[in-house]
């Protein structure tokens, strides 16, 4: 709760200085991503049980299968009667295979079980989206709404891992100039803070280049380096969420 009454609270900022472009910029479109793209925990949990069983299933099946395939090759001199009954238990069980393949396919393809939204990339249980070749370039603060609205933040960095991540999908695009990301000053200038609230330094040793009283939104560019730059700039964006 803090958290998002913070977070409300710098997007106001950046209104207050002027540095945002009109909220009747939104796209309809993105409204309707969001309520096709969230995927209900309930429900996956509910795919992820059934995928779970028929693993078990399938894993009983073969077993029987191998089991029944030893005993007709361990007794050429069983009875005709005993070798048919063992002949149609194992066409049954190899029957019940194919059915619980056609399940679990049809688990795995629906779009409600994937553990991010289409169009988002996975990366150690975070769903991450990167606005390149999927919106237009934003402002930074029509950015962050836009996160905001698909129930996510603009990306705040933590580990050197995470950050090589982001810059190793920057690389596949020759066009990202940069990259918003969750960091402001805006509160108190000069004072860099990530979107959850922490100090620019709390995650990693970074610095923010260029600062100046009318650069009030941070930019991530290549080898990991951040710059002031002005909130009203368009470019491209990267939100991050829990898969």
């Amino acid at each position: 709760m803090c958290q998002q009454k913070s977070s409300k609270q710098v997007l106001e900022t950046v209104e207050v200085k002027g540095r945002r472009a009109s909220s009747s910029r939104m796209d309809s479109r993105n409204q309707e991503g969001d309520a096709e793209g969230e995927t209900p925990a309930g429900y996956c949990q509910t795919c992820q049980l059934a995928a779970g069983l028929a693993v078990v299933m399938a894993t009983t099946i073969l077993v029987i299968g191998l089991l029944l395939c030893l005993v007709l090759s361990a007794a050429p001199h069983a009875d005709q009667s005993s070798e048919t009954e063992l002949m149609e238990r194992l066409q049954q069980c190899q029957k019940e295979l194919r059915d619980l393949d056609v399940m679990l396919h049809a688990v795995a393809q629906d779009s409600r079980c994937r553990l991010c939204p289409p169009g988002w990339l996975w990366w150690r249980s975070r769903c991450y989206f990167f606005s390149v070749g999927q919106q237009e370039n934003r402002q930074w603060a029509a950015s962050a709404e836009f996160c905001q609205q698909h129930n996510s933040s603009l990306a705040v960095i933590k580990d050197s891992a995470e950050m090589e991540f982001i810059q190793g999908v920057m690389r596949k695009f020759p066009q990202f100039p940069f990259l918003w990301v969750g960091l402001t000053d805006t509160e108190q200038e000069g004072r860099w803070l990530w979107w959850d609230g922490s100090d620019i330094q709390h995650y990693l040793p970074l610095t923010v280049q260029w600062d100046a009283d009318h650069r009030d939104c941070a930019d991530l560019r290549g080898g990991g380096s951040l710059f002031a730059a002005s909130c009203d700039a368009y470019g491209p964006w990267a939100c991050k969420k829990d898969s």
